[in-house]
């Protein structure tokens, strides 16, 4: 007889989660490893399969109680577990409520008493349907880290759904990490990686969207999209350098696109700002000047403009962008310091 969970997946002896530690034998994947990823490298499952099935198994007020008796370990527990008893108490009151308080109105306003009760039974419809949609469980996911790729399911009403990016379908990664704070005091902490769809040796994009990991919590270090999001920058990060190289090797530089459609070429000891439609404007090391700082990049050269004595706009240059807005940042700074600045 099939159990509820069965996993479709067994991860192989030694496998890791993204965190680094290591896939409990019996941890439940409602999808499989997709082949155009590689080899795998670190998962993510939905749970024990054992705990979903006795979850599953379990009458619900029974499963209720191990819950409540698991939360009684410490009084702040407790005394936690009694608030949100009590507010689900009190908005469940407010979903009756709100349906009696429609029907008054709208009799109120002379409809009939059809009409009233009808309206009142659209408006708890109404607010239970909020309810349920505050209180609702949060999806099952599943996460996949391969030598080649990436990958990423989750579980809806209408089935599984998912999305898969090969490292051949991309040339960058920009990642966007924003504190957000609430009258002076810090919330939480938000994060997009971001993986355009321009493939590798071709100017054509696909037809596929950016993939895309996100999202947002008080401590993002515990998060798992984004410790998916961090092992998925650790093995593309690896595969960049290793293009690097064959750019440099093929045409002495290697390049890297931005949002303002400025393109920046590393070289031995120089870079080139590609403006479109213009020649590339070389900055030597010795005239570089690049500074960091509340987010941004800026690259200057320093000169007054003069070239043998004559004005030339060309030789200003002053391109300031966000860290979000440049391919690769993190390999970008990387070979500028190896290449331009020579820094051991």
């Amino acid at each position: 007889m099939k159990t509820p969970y069965q996993t479709v997946w067994t991860p192989p002896a030694q496998m890791r989660d993204h965190n680094g530690v290591l896939l409990h034998p019996d941890t439940f994947f409602f999808a499989s490893p997709p082949p155009e990823i590689g080899a795998v490298i670190s998962a993510s499952g939905a749970g024990i399969t054992e705990e979903l099935n006795r979850s599953s198994r379990t009458p619900i007020l029974q499963t209720l109680l191990e819950f409540v008796l698991t939360m009684f370990s410490s009084w702040l527990v407790f005394f936690m577990t009694l608030f949100y008893l009590f507010l689900f108490a009190i908005l469940s009151l407010v979903v009756i409520a709100s349906g009696f308080l429609g029907g008054i109105i709208l009799n109120s306003f002379g409809a009939g008493l059809i009409w009233s009760w009808l309206g009142g039974g659209l408006t708890a419809v109404l607010f239970a349907w909020m309810y349920i949609t505050m209180f609702r469980a949060p999806k099952s996911e599943c996460s996949f880290v391969g030598e080649l790729g990436i990958a990423h399911y989750w579980q809806t009403r209408k089935g599984i759904k998912g999305e898969v990016l090969r490292f051949s379908e991309t040339t960058g990664l920009r990642k966007r990490i924003t504190r957000i704070y609430r009258n002076g005091v810090y919330h939480r902490t938000s994060f997009e990686y971001s993986w355009n769809n321009h493939p590798f040796l071709s100017n054509q994009p696909t037809m596929r969207q950016r993939f895309s990991i996100g999202g947002a919590a008080p401590n993002i270090l515990v998060n798992d999209a984004y410790r998916f999001a961090q092992d998925a920058e650790r093995v593309w990060t690896a595969i960049r350098l290793q293009r690097a190289q064959t750019e440099f090797a093929q045409s002495g530089v290697a390049r890297f696109s931005t949002a303002k459609g400025i393109d920046l070429e590393v070289g031995s000891g120089f870079i080139n700002v590609v403006f479109p439609n213009q020649e590339p404007r070389r900055i030597e090391v010795q005239e570089l000047e690049l500074t960091t700082g509340n987010g941004d990049l800026a690259i200057r050269r320093k000169t007054d403009g003069k070239i043998s004595g004559r004005f030339n706009p060309l030789a200003f240059v002053n391109v300031v962008f966000r860290a979000d807005e440049i391919d690769d940042l993190d390999v970008f700074l990387r070979l500028v310091n190896t290449f331009v600045l020579q820094k051991p």
